[in-house]
């Protein structure tokens, strides 16, 4: 099992954690817009319509890196988190004119928190401690089509299909301070293993013959489903709360309780707008700069957990979630008179946000989270090929607004390699002579 440490929140306690993969370095700089299909040399796993609009010959593999580091502020104090882990490792192919097809790995939920609360009560006082860990990945292969694909159009259809699988605990631990360190240790773990799909389309348009101004519309639909888990749950006496080895008398213990957890619907829907200028009659580079917008729904209301003997107290409220991005290119001309333009002319320079609410609430007020972004695509140029390094920092707070709540500050380093063959290189190529 692929298994990482990829939350340090305290929003991640309930359910069966924060759902979503860590930011991608190529989409993290452009406020995590992820839907929109707006460049071939990307691979956007997300909407699976986009494996058929990469570059022919030009297979793509991608592997992530994000860390993130976050402050927690309340009215006692503040803590500090940190998370880093692998966002994903995916391989794209496009197989002929109209196809493409991907595989890949990646996180679907993280778990992670570690906090404490102590109480008194007459002349002794307890400390409870609550630890979560564990996150559930998705193993995924898609396939796309372009039913329209011509010199100014590009209609794209494509699905994902996946197992789900890892497992989430959430531990509990309680302690008279007289008698530390022993105690009481209360554990669930969920054990999660399923079928997993999604569909996407994409659709790309020039408007004007000399290809300067571009059109992009894209939507994203993932059904809900019901996992199959198995939850267990035991609950010990300990002589020392902070070894496994001393859980010595077990007073409770349910194990492989057969279940269903009924994640969510997700629907995302995308536009975005490129533009170059007319360089016929000047020296000038011909620049690129697009614009990108998207939201993302999702009906966290629908949440359930189905177990024997099990009764869920999970609540969640439905999101929405806007995102907007901007990405801008020096030059794109790759006529002789930009041979002698500067590397960083070839550099992807791209800006963003992002604002939203979450599915958590606290004291009854929903969690809202707004980020800002930026980012960078460096191209390796001196083999001709479509290999990139790709670069996003990312800056945000998570919380409710009212000063008495949880609240998150935090900043994120995204880091995100494509390699693809030169254009001397023989990989997927299609001899039309012996």
């Amino acid at each position: 099992m692929w298994a990482q440490t990829t939350s340090s929140s305290p929003y991640s306690t309930t359910g069966i954690g924060e759902e979503g993969a860590l930011p991608e370095a190529q989409y993290g700089g452009m406020g995590n817009i992820s839907g929109i299909s707006f460049d071939s040399t990307l691979i956007n796993t997300y909407n699976p319509s986009s494996y058929s609009q990469l570059s022919f010959g030009q297979p793509l593999f991608s592997v992530g890196v994000s860390s993130k580091f976050s402050t927690y502020t309340t009215s006692a104090g503040s803590f500090q988190g940190k998370t880093t882990g692998i966002s994903n490792i995916t391989m794209a192919i496009p197989m002929g004119k109209f196809f493409g097809i991907a595989l890949g790995l990646k996180p679907f939920t993280r778990k992670g928190y570690d906090l404490s609360q102590r109480s008194y009560a007459y002349d002794d006082s307890t400390t409870f401690s609550y630890k979560g860990y564990g996150s559930t990945n998705l193993l995924f292969v898609g396939l796309a089509y372009s039913i329209i694909k011509n010199d100014r159009s590009n209609l794209s259809l494509g699905f994902n299909v996946g197992y789900l699988f890892g497992s989430v605990t959430n531990e509990r631990r309680s302690v008279f301070d007289a008698n530390s360190p022993a105690g009481g240790v209360d554990q669930t773990t969920y054990r999660l293993k399923s079928v997993h799909y999604s569909f996407g389309a994409s659709y790309q348009r020039f408007l004007d013959v000399d290809k300067r101004k571009q059109l992009f519309l894209s939507a994203v639909y993932t059904p809900k489903i019901s996992i199959n888990a198995f939850r267990d749950y035991a609950l010990y006496y300990a002589t020392d709360v902070n070894n496994q080895l001393s859980y010595v008398d077990t007073a409770t213990y349910v194990d492989n309780n057969k279940g269903k957890i009924v994640f969510p619907s997700k629907q995302t829907f995308g536009a975005g707008y490129a533009f170059s200028p007319d360089t016929k009659l000047s020296n000038k580079q011909k620049f690129q700069l697009g614009v990108f917008a998207e939201v993302d729904l999702m009906q966290w209301k629908s949440y359930d957990e189905k177990f024997d003997a099990h009764t869920t107290s999970v609540t969640f409220t439905n999101t929405f979630v806007s995102k907007i991005g901007l990405q801008y290119i020096p030059s794109i001309d790759f006529t002789k008179k930009s041979k002698g333009a500067k590397y960083f002319t070839k550099v992807k320079y791209r800006i963003g946000g992002e604002y939203g609410l979450l599915p958590n609430s606290m004291n009854g007020r929903q969690l809202k989270t707004a980020v800002a972004t930026i980012g960078f695509g460096f191209p390796f140029l001196s083999q001709k090929t479509n290999s990139s390094l790709n670069v996003s920092f990312q800056y945000g707070s998570t919380g409710t607004g009212n000063a008495a709540d949880l609240k998150e500050r935090f900043y994120s380093i995204n880091f995100g390699i494509i390699i693809a063959p030169s254009s001397y290189e023989k990989w997927f190529k299609k001899y039309k002579l012996d």
